[in-house]
């Protein structure tokens, strides 16, 4: 049954002066409060009143606690160390005791308690009993263990974070600063902390955005000495106001590379522009004796100056054949000078695709009939279409010939087609020949500068290596692409896919 809380005895000794109706009233209020355990023990820790809100807390109804004594309420290990005896001798000694304590409710569970004790006095000041108020702090507790390892965790990872990193306010003061701050800027953490970020980022401090070296964003150390960064800056909200995460970031060895790349880009540069004036300049001067040279053996070998015998012709022949070699390289070379610093211009036009390659049939006819071969033209009324003729020639002149040096025997046929690839009309122009063909392992070097696919000992091949490799680069230049199909000692052919850039 519930203490009669009118019981003017009770709170007479309590010292209150009051009216019989006003402590039934404050009887009431004390029954029924729910936040907060309100217990009331006599000196000698039986409990006296028991609230609402202590039921809710410990579990035991008014019958179960009244007159039973507080120790209940207490741990084992508590009662053991005489911590309920220490309690209450602390709120006599200094008028209350307040404090954290396991407590442990009916059903034998344990939480924390926050716990206050008073005195209550009697006439002449003497004290009858206890007034203990608690509420249960567990959750509180646990929260705030959680804020404390997140704080922890938040610290460490500033710590060990590889950029100066401090936190501002909204008024632009560092709030924190991390080691890596002091290693960078020469200051003790200390000596930041309330000051304006701006002693360590003089000018531009971004404040909503990231700042890259290209923008010129200085540090400035204690010393004085300024060094390129980079910021990134991240707002967050916190409890009471908002704040930023500055990451700052030296890129000195950053900016050195960047620079340095930008100094040898342009070495490389000139260096191209000198070597392009240089092939144009030598191809030039040496194309000049070099046309002498072989007008003069081809007007011997035509016994104009008169008869040659056996050996002497072929000694010129060799000298003819070395010249047309030698003049072969010169114009690869030139023509890749050209392609390579981007100066070939490209002159459209409409172009008679099977007169092209007639033209192209012609001019190789005499080097097949050498080898024994039949260079034939394949009839076709494919249309004509808008390109650069002379690159659509030096393509085919360079797919044509390749074609009759790698065929021993047979014919070397080019053709014309009309295509359809991803939706887009394009017309083939093929060199088919009944060579040699290509191996599997070789095909991956085919196009590569400099490199010369099937030549062997036995069978010796003269060239620059710069054939296929100059059609793979004048290719996209006409929005076209060249492809192959070879299969080793039966043939190849080779198509370049053009489209009309009329169309």
């Amino acid at each position: 049954m519930a203490p009669r809380i009118g019981d003017l005895a009770l709170f007479d000794r309590a010292g209150v002066q009051t009216t019989e109706e006003g402590l039934e009233f404050l009887g009431n209020v004390l029954q029924s409060a729910t936040e907060y355990s309100v217990v009331a023990t006599g000196r000698d820790g039986l409990i006296l009143l028991w609230n609402e809100g202590a039921r809710r807390l410990y579990g035991y109804a008014p019958e179960e606690a009244l007159g039973k004594s507080t120790l209940m309420l207490h741990t084992p290990e508590d009662i053991s160390a005489g911590i309920p005896e220490q309690m209450m001798a602390g709120a006599l000694a200094h008028g209350e005791w307040a404090g954290q304590i396991e407590r442990v409710r009916k059903d034998g569970s344990r939480f924390t308690a926050g716990v206050a004790i008073t005195p209550r006095s009697g006439s002449g000041d003497q004290p009858t009993g206890f007034v203990l108020v608690s509420h249960d702090i567990t959750e509180r507790l646990r929260l705030a263990r959680e804020l404390e390892r997140a704080q922890a965790y938040t610290r460490s990872v500033v710590e060990s974070t590889p950029d100066a990193m401090v936190i501002i306010d909204s008024g632009g003061l560092i709030q924190l600063a991390n080691a890596e701050t002091e290693r960078l800027f020469g200051y003790d953490r200390a000596e930041l902390i309330g000051r304006p970020v701006e002693i360590l980022i003089p000018e531009h401090f971004p404040r909503t955005q990231t700042m890259s070296p290209a923008s010129d964003v200085r540090g400035r150390r204690r010393d004085g000495g300024e060094f390129p960064v980079e910021i990134n800056l991240s707002p967050f909200d916190a409890a009471d106001e908002p704040l930023a995460t500055a990451s700052i970031r030296d890129v000195s060895d950053r900016v050195r590379v960047e620079q340095d790349l930008l100094h040898a880009n342009i070495r490389l540069e000139a260096a191209g522009l000198a070597k392009n004036r240089f092939l144009a300049s030598m191809s030039h001067e040496l194309r000049t004796p070099l046309n002498a040279i072989l007008g003069f053996t081809g007007t011997l070998l035509m016994g104009l100056p008169g008869e040659l015998n056996t050996e002497q012709a072929k000694q010129l022949r060799i000298v003819q054949s070395s010249g047309r070699h030698l003049l072969s390289l010169i114009n690869d070379l030139l023509d890749l000078a050209r392609i390579e610093s981007g100066k070939l211009e490209l002159h459209l036009e409409p172009i008679d695709l099977p007169d092209l390659l007639e033209e192209v049939a012609v001019t190789l006819r005499p080097t097949a009939r050498e080898k024994g071969l039949e260079l034939n033209v394949a009839p076709s009324d494919v249309p004509a279409i808008t390109s650069d003729r002379r690159a659509l020639h030096q393509i085919l002149i360079n797919l044509t010939n390749n074609a009759i040096k790698f065929t021993d025997a047979g014919s070397v046929t080019l053709a014309l087609s009309q295509l359809l690839k991803d939706g887009q009309p394009l017309t083939g122009l093929a060199v088919v020949d009944t060579g040699r063909g290509i191996r599997t392992s070789d095909q991956e070097r085919l196009f590569a500068a400099f490199e010369q696919i099937g030549g062997s000992s036995a069978h010796p091949y003269e060239g620059t290596g710069l054939g296929l490799y100059i059609c793979q680069m004048l290719a996209p230049l006409l929005g076209a692409r060249i492809t192959f199909e070879s299969e080793f000692g039966v043939g190849s052919t080779f198509t370049l896919e053009v489209q009309d850039s009329a169309a």
